[in-house]
């Protein structure tokens, strides 16, 4: 029998997945693009990523029990299957170096700024190919665990640092406009159209993933954008749009009176464990392609050998925080369309084709 996980613990794996690099990377940029409307760009985003979400539904209904991976094998058999689910194998090794990159930036950045990358690196990826070994199973339980632990904690945080809140600083409402807030398409690409990597699980959740993704998404997407309002609000447009971890400063100011509080540990270690949640997913994603497409007797080896690949793929995957922002800017949602829309697109095409040509012949 297949190690299962519950719909409500693959509906928190979605909500901590979305979260994971988001809170790192986008809130700055969002606020450059939208100015005091940035709290509105993850309710539209969210929205295209629901409409996605239920073209990949749709598509699984055709192949009930069988993963993202599996699906090209049967579609377009061993040779040309085998091909697709190899380029899905390097799309999760080349997020998780995005992942774990985004990681070691935010240690070296704000914490341990004298350590190299590789250290951070090989650590965080043993303890997830330990965890992926230990079985599906055991990510849904270790993500169930520890979400209160990020929940509360979060929040509550947030709330304290609201004696700095100044309403003055979300007007005037709706100031940029649709366009500023629409035209920002990377956004739809990274987080919402790599969630694709959670597809790989869908046969792997008690009574069927659609809604807890569905609204996993919804709720992820609400919890952004009152992340965005809360910051604009604390930070102010000018200041949140030129800070690398707007979070982490609006957490390190905080006082209380005239006592400064330190409690800036705390938010750390909620982005690490939500980055370290959002690594497990795609290392699972990796290993699991692996195994379901050359079903190797051993998986030990090829952990050894995706921690060496991962941990070489972060370190060379962007020079700088600059060349990263522009690849994501203008190829990120090309690039994540090809996985995302194109190749799903193109096995849904062909489903309908074989399917009717069946029917022609039995008829």
């Amino acid at each position: 029998m297949k190690p299962m996980i519950s719909r409500f613990q693959f509906y928190l794996l979605t909500i901590n997945y979305i979260l994971g690099t988001t809170l790192f990377v986008l809130i700055g940029r969002l606020v450059v693009q939208a100015g005091q409307d940035a709290w509105l760009m993850p309710l539209w985003a969210g929205s295209f990523g629901i409409l996605v979400g239920l073209f990949w539904i749709f598509l699984f209904r055709y192949y009930p029990g069988k993963s993202l991976v599996q699906i090209p094998l049967e579609a377009w058999g061993r040779s040309l299957g085998t091909l697709v689910s190899v380029l899905y194998f390097l799309y999760f090794c080349i997020l998780a170096g995005w992942a774990l990159r985004n990681l070691s930036n935010f240690l070296n950045g704000t914490i341990m700024p004298e350590t190299p990358k590789t250290v951070f690196h090989v650590m965080f990826l043993l303890v997830a190919f330990y965890t992926v070994a230990q079985g599906t199973e055991a990510i849904g339980r270790l993500n169930q665990i520890i979400t209160p632990f990020l929940f509360f904690p979060f929040w509550f945080v947030l709330l304290l640092a609201m004696v700095n809140w100044d309403w003055g600083r979300l007007q005037p409402a709706f100031h940029s406009g649709l366009g500023a807030i629409l035209q920002y398409h990377s956004f739809l690409g990274f987080p919402y159209m790599e969630t694709i990597a959670l597809t790989i699980l869908f046969p792997l959740v008690k009574q069927g993933a659609t809604r807890p993704f569905l609204l996993g998404l919804i709720t992820a997407s609400v919890s952004l954008s009152m992340t965005l309002f809360m910051i604009i609000g604390l930070l102010g447009v000018e200041r949140a749009s030129q800070l690398t971890f707007p979070v982490y400063t609006t957490v390190q100011e905080i006082s209380i009176g005239e006592v400064i509080v330190n409690i800036h540990s705390i938010i750390s270690v909620i982005l690490l464990i939500l980055i370290f949640i959002k690594l497990l997913v795609l290392v699972y994603g990796a290993s699991e392609t692996l195994r379901q497409v050359f079903r190797p007797k051993t998986r030990w080896p090829h952990f050894l050998g995706l921690t060496i690949l991962l941990s070489a793929t972060a370190l060379s995957i962007y020079e700088n925080p600059i060349q990263n922002e522009e690849w994501d800017e203008k190829y990120t949602f090309i690039y994540d369309s090809f996985f995302v829309l194109l190749i799903p697109f193109l096995l849904l095409v062909t489903t309908w084709v074989r399917r009717s040509f069946e029917k022609r012949k039995g008829g």
